[in-house]
């Protein structure tokens, strides 16, 4: 009889040791907590699948996910955004002529960009095509709203989603060994930034997720 495997009945990690499971950052993208675009308020994106929303209690704002794959501005995004196109030089020939603009935020559409060719260095007017840009901007991945729960310290900026990610993001700090299950590069603990994974920073990195759960316990 064939085992099931189930990456949840694994058994928990020994005390003071961190176990990679493999699991992304979608994990903790239910609930997150922001601030609203427009009065800085601040809320909650909530809700699963295609049925994200956000409604802030300040200004009123209103917010329902359209398409969720980021290769496009569907839905109501707010957030930064990337014009990019490519195009043969409409002179010599040469390929590729290519343009990219990064905006804060989708304003009036622009429909073509001029990019200098390298070759002859002569201008093109490329089309370009709209598209969601996340970068590495701490914002919510389905409307681009600014996060609520950002930390600067010495080493670099921490973020997070809501207590379930502050918590994960503690005992990924709080433990001296730190393993993998055999997991890709796919998890969220593999993709941290690099300070996060240095020994020498595992007491700023607690405290200042500490801080964040405070923030968020008196808010």
């Amino acid at each position: 009889m064939a085992v099931r495997r189930n990456r949840d009945l694994r058994p928990a990690p020994l005390p003071g040791r961190h176990l990679d499971d493999g699991h992304a950052l979608w994990r903790y993208s239910d609930r997150i907590a922001v601030r609203c675009h427009r009065c800085d308020t601040p809320g909650w994106v909530v809700g699963m699948s295609e049925s994200r929303r956000f409604r802030c209690l300040g200004c009123s704002a209103s917010l329902d996910s359209g398409c969720s794959c980021g290769c496009c501005v569907a839905g109501d995004w707010v957030g930064p955004v990337r014009y990019s196109g490519y195009r043969p030089c409409g002179y010599c020939g040469h390929k590729w002529v290519r343009v990219e603009l990064h905006r804060a935020r989708a304003t009036s559409p622009l429909r073509t960009l001029a990019a200098d060719c390298s070759q002859c260095g002569r201008s093109s007017e490329v089309e370009v095509t709209l598209s969601r840009w996340r970068g590495n901007e701490a914002i919510d991945p389905h409307f681009g709203l600014p996060l609520r729960l950002i930390e600067k310290t010495a080493a670099g900026v921490l973020w997070a989603y809501n207590e379930a990610h502050l918590q994960s993001l503690h005992d990924y700090a709080a433990a001296p060994l730190r393993e993998r299950a055999g997991v890709t590069n796919g998890s969220m603990f593999s993709r941290l930034p690099q300070w996060m994974k240095l020994a020498r920073n595992r007491v700023l990195l607690q405290r200042a997720v500490e801080r964040l759960q405070r923030r968020l316990l008196q808010g």
